[in-house]
């Protein structure tokens, strides 16, 4: 994942007597805003049998509070030109909404009211919470690659709250209940475990002036001890092999690793954020040059790292096999034989600028888009790093060396670390 956009130095912020942090990046390019609202709990935080709460809540918020009926919020903001929106992930619940600037106070207002008075009636429950399960059987269940990411997940985190599924297990949907609901609302949802992000045209004696008014009056509340994400303690190579019908013959492979927030050197969480640019993207990165060019050992790849995780995180690649060349195994030792490659030498000046380079574009294009400037603070917040450090990032990745790639790599792309799954078509020969 790209690190989010280069937010100026200027980055402004208050707090109010009540926990709640606000941030403003002013950005006044158009006459918009983007209004996020990150409430600090997310699938890592789920105790055992009880997954997908997050995300069901997320559903939940704006169908019915103190000002709003059911659904009159997503009227609402689509008849002042929002697009509503919301999303859950590992360690927060999201709900961004893009406006004129002009309306900023509309959003704010309905915001503050869903965290003071959020109804969650029995009958918007069990109507939210029947699609939510119809999500997790279209995007999940009968999508044979997104079941096998979701295994290699568990198989990867182990014991850690990551190997929770952001939209949770099947068994768990079936028996939750709108008072699970409520309670998780209860026990989170309140102004000293939320941050509001808001990016675009407006200046802070206006924001600071709307926030107060709106949110002031919410009383904090005490939080419960989050579920801490284990780190792994002793690690051991992992493999499963998994045949589902209609799922492409490739392999998923997982290496346990640090996130920005648990490296032992910041510089690691760098580094490995530079290991995809320079594996998987483009056509003259390493594995699409060796494996697919050179090679016909495979037909397509992608690998991927989430920096900002409050525990420990993945770099993952995964990646389809070419049957008429190289069997999911083979490709698994194909790719691991150009990791240890990695692990051996430095990579090149040109490899590693070229690496940058791509970051370097991510970021310039999420400049000129003020919903992910606001979302790039609040990942930084809801993982527990200091937003105000946003602008040192980049930075920071530019100064990474090819030795200290390389030493990235020979620490955590090792087999110990790994937890591979094995892609077959149940349909094929092969299964």
């Amino acid at each position: 994942m790209l690190d989010g956009p280069d937010l100026p130095s200027s980055l402004q912020h208050f707090t109010l007597a009540n926990g709640l942090r606000v941030f403003l990046h002013e950005d006044h390019r158009a006459p918009l805003v983007s209004v996020q609202l990150w409430y600090h709990v997310g699938s890592s935080y789920e105790p055992d049998g009880h997954s997908g709460l997050s995300h069901a809540l997320e559903h939940l918020m704006f169908e019915g509070s103190s000002k709003l009926a059911p659904g009159e919020y997503v009227t609402l903001m689509t008849r002042l030109g929002g697009a509503p929106n919301a999303y859950t992930g590992e360690d927060a619940t999201v709900y961004p909404i893009t406006l004129t600037a002009s309306r900023m106070e509309v959003a704010l207002e309905a915001m503050a009211d869903a965290m003071a008075s959020a109804t969650l009636d029995d009958a918007p429950y069990a109507r939210e919470l029947a699609v939510v399960m119809a999500e997790r059987r279209a995007n999940v269940d009968n999508y044979p690659l997104a079941l096998a990411l979701e295994r290699n997940l568990i198989l990867a985190h182990g014991q850690s709250r990551y190997a929770t599924p952001v939209i949770g297990h099947q068994q768990d949907l079936q028996h939750m209940t709108a008072a699970a609901a409520r309670t998780w609302y209860r026990s989170w949802y309140h102004p000293n475990n939320a941050t509001l992000v808001i990016a675009g045209s407006t200046d802070l004696q206006r924001l600071r002036t709307l926030v107060e008014r709106h949110f002031a009056a919410i009383a904090a509340n005490r939080l419960p001890d989050p579920l801490g994400p284990l780190r792994p303690t002793a690690l051991a190579q992992r493999t499963e092999r998994l045949s589902i019908a209609g799922l492409r013959e490739g392999v998923i492979m997982s290496f346990n690793v640090p996130s920005l927030v648990t490296a032992n050197d910041p510089t690691q969480a760098h580094a490995l954020q530079l290991i995809p640019e320079l594996l998987s993207a483009g056509t003259a990165s390493r594995l699409r040059r060796a494996l697919i060019q050179e090679q016909p050992i495979l037909q397509a790849l992608r690998a991927d790292y989430q920096p900002y995780l409050r525990g420990d995180s993945l770099l993952r690649i995964y990646a389809f096999s070419n049957p008429a060349h190289a069997s999911p195994q083979q490709a698994a030792q194909q790719i691991m034989q150009q990791l240890e490659l990695l692990r051996q030498a430095p990579p090149s000046s040109s490899e590693i600028e070229r690496a940058k380079a791509r970051l370097r574009a991510s970021r310039a294009f999420a400049r000129d888009d003020i919903a992910e400037q606001a979302a790039a603070v609040g990942r930084f917040a809801a993982c527990g790093l200091d937003p105000l450090t946003l602008v040192d990032q980049a930075k920071a990745i530019e100064s990474v060396t090819g030795q200290q790639l390389q030493q990235a790599a020979h620490d955590y792309l090792q087999q110990s670390r790994l937890s591979t799954t094995l892609m077959h078509d149940q349909e094929s020969n092969h299964g």
